[in-house]
């Protein structure tokens, strides 16, 4: 298991003193924390096999974004010209595939399509910047997302989780997603999943490789509650 240590350094001014002083605070120059990197090896076996979903997941700041960024590469800023309508947003896409993409992560809302992305409501602008990461991530291995779910509710959360992994499932496409929320996992089914919370005493994480059906091919949505629950949830 490799690592990767951060180091951050702070002009101890009185505020710092004052913490230093009144708090089990060891280190008064800088602040070290070690991340667990996924070893080469968890790479090459995962790469050996067929996957689409790998979850990366953790308490904030347990280095999630550290991780996306010296494995895979980062996250690419996502942009969008404020001037034109969402449904305008894919230039590269025929409207067919652009009207497919919309919908398939739940942004069903055609009058949605036609506003503004600053405009749309939190659930709505959530999806369409996964839309946007998809889009901007053609040609490429990799789609790349951190932060996931991190600013809508559970529901449409666990929405947004189901439309996806059936999108990656039904296109093919590998996604490394980066996540603080655990509750998502039966929805998206991850493939593997880097658990930063599960640390053995040697400070390592494994690359559990998860298991959903005893065939190869996964049974869409065997692991949701029922299939009332995912239609109101797709609603949100």
């Amino acid at each position: 298991m490799s690592k990767i240590v951060l180091e951050s350094k702070v002009d101890a001014d009185d505020y710092c003193e004052y913490l230093f002083n009144n708090y089990d605070i060891t280190l008064k120059d800088k602040t070290r924390t070690e991340v667990p990197l996924p070893s080469k090896e968890d790479i090459d076996e995962m790469n050996s096999s067929h996957w689409n979903i790998m979850l990366i997941c953790g308490n904030s700041g347990s280095g999630k974004s550290t991780i996306l960024k010296e494995a895979f590469g980062g996250v690419k800023p996502i942009e969008y010209d404020e001037s034109k309508a969402v449904i305008s947003q894919f230039s590269g896409f025929t409207v067919d595939e652009t009207c497919d993409l919309l919908f398939s992560v739940g942004l069903a809302s055609v009058p949605a399509w036609l506003r503004k992305p600053h405009e749309l409501s939190n659930g709505e602008k959530a999806r369409l910047d996964l839309c946007k990461a998809i889009y901007d991530a053609k040609g490429r291995e990799l789609v790349v997302i951190d932060e996931f779910t991190s600013v809508v509710n559970r529901s449409c959360a666990k929405s947004m989780s189901f439309a996806l992994q059936r999108y990656a499932r039904q296109k093919d496409l590998k996604f490394v997603i980066a996540s603080c929320h655990f509750d998502i996992i039966p929805w998206l089914q991850p493939d593997y999943v880097f658990n930063l919370n599960h640390v053995d005493g040697n400070g390592d994480v494994e690359l559990e490789k998860m298991v959903y059906s005893d065939d190869d091919e996964y049974v869409t949505g065997q692991s949701v509650l029922d299939e009332q629950i995912l239609t109101k949830a797709m609603e949100i």
